[in-house]
């Protein structure tokens, strides 16, 4: 038992160091933004903003932008590894490039920048797995998605100009799809438990009835017939 929990313990430290390296990057990339020229946002359907795909995570406005992006992202990457740890690295990768793959293929002339579509994709796509795996645990981490940045969701419409809602809406479009995608895997990753045997049906326990009629001819008819099961 002791190992186990020492175990435990390893892997949530391993979990939160993983967690700390991407958000490293994104607040080093934003101390250097300005000197790097191909760290751009996405211009979409504008070649000049294709690039961006890989690197708008990395570009931030200003500092209150930057905070409230990795603010979340700890966290999130945090669950992230320390609960979906066999796909963790793949669903990294693939929130850093599909939502602004995406992002690319809306009409507008602005740019786009900042990691906000990679919280939207992690907090999906952890909020979802909750629900349709239905496991203590996921559950418990979809409650507190929804708790931490309910609120943020409302993110996904058309609203304030200054607010890339494309990128919200496709980060938030992937993250449901990989909730999918891996709800077999993660139902084998998280068995449910079951507290309550399912009853046996009659015909596999006619073996086992017991005719107290058979005993004593003075009990009443209608209490003759009892049935005991037996589990075997």
């Amino acid at each position: 038992m002791n190992e186990d929990r020492q175990t435990e313990k390893k892997l949530v430290i391993f979990a939160l160091i993983k967690a700390a390296i991407p958000v490293f990057l994104i607040i080093v990339a934003f101390f250097v933004q300005d000197d790097f020229a191909f760290l751009k946002g996405v211009h979409p359907l504008h070649t000049d903003g294709l690039s961006g795909i890989f690197t708008a995570a990395l570009v931030h406005g200003d500092e209150w932008h930057l905070w409230g992006n990795i603010s979340a992202l700890i966290v999130l990457y945090f669950i992230l590894f320390n609960s979906f740890r066999p796909m963790s690295w793949t669903v990294l990768v693939l929130t850093w490039v599909v939502p602004y793959l995406w992002l690319w293929f809306f009409e507008s002339d602005a740019w786009h920048i900042g990691a906000s579509g990679i919280v939207y994709a992690l907090a999906s796509f952890i909020f979802f797995s909750g629900l349709v795996v239905r496991h203590t645990r996921l559950i418990a981490q979809a409650m507190l998605i929804a708790f931490l940045y309910g609120g943020v969701f409302w993110g996904i419409f058309p609203g304030k100009p200054d607010v890339s809602w494309q990128g919200h809406l496709s980060g938030f479009i992937f993250g449901l799809l990989l909730a999918l995608y891996y709800a077999k895997d993660l139902r084998v990753l998280y068995p449910k438990k079951k507290y309550f045997e399912d009853e046996e049906d009659e015909d596999d326990v006619d073996d086992d009835d017991f005719d107290v009629g058979e005993f004593d001819d003075e009990v009443p008819q209608e209490a003759k017939r009892v049935k005991y099961h037996f589990k075997k």
